[in-house]
């Protein structure tokens, strides 16, 4: 049984997260994207779409905890920092977005992940796309 300090295991699930998403045919674009406003774990490409996804990965809680760590402050800091990285990379202007969430709880005694993917798991909230 392995143990991992919480920002070892958050670092692991990314990794885990863009493989799965690898496998299913995204491209990944960018990882851990910062700006002052917030952070975007993974950003990737996939059919014409900009998609940025929130990762929550977990090892003694549900889903749905995790899920609702995913709040309306936190779809705010995310839609935000997304509109920042659109701009700064005007390659994509002709692609539309999207905001998915990747749940993954770690099982200690099998030491491995169970992924969760939510494809459009929230809408852009608080932000005026013309600014």
């Amino acid at each position: 049984m392995k143990s991992y300090s919480n920002q070892e295991l958050a670092a692991r699930g990314e990794f885990v997260a863009a493989k799965y998403l690898e496998r299913q045919g995204y491209r990944l674009v960018c990882r851990n994207f910062r700006c002052p406003q917030g952070e975007i774990d993974l950003i990737v490409e996939k059919d014409q779409q900009l998609i940025f996804v929130e990762v929550k990965t977990r090892s003694h809680h549900t889903i749905d905890s995790a899920v609702e760590n995913i709040n309306f402050r936190k779809q705010r800091k995310i839609s935000l920092t997304a509109l920042i990285y659109t701009k700064q990379n005007p390659q994509f202007d002709k692609h539309n977005t999207r905001f998915d969430a990747i749940i993954l709880l770690y099982d200690r005694c099998e030491d491995a992940f169970s992924v969760r993917h939510f494809e459009d798991a929230f809408l852009p909230v608080g932000i005026d796309p013309e600014s």
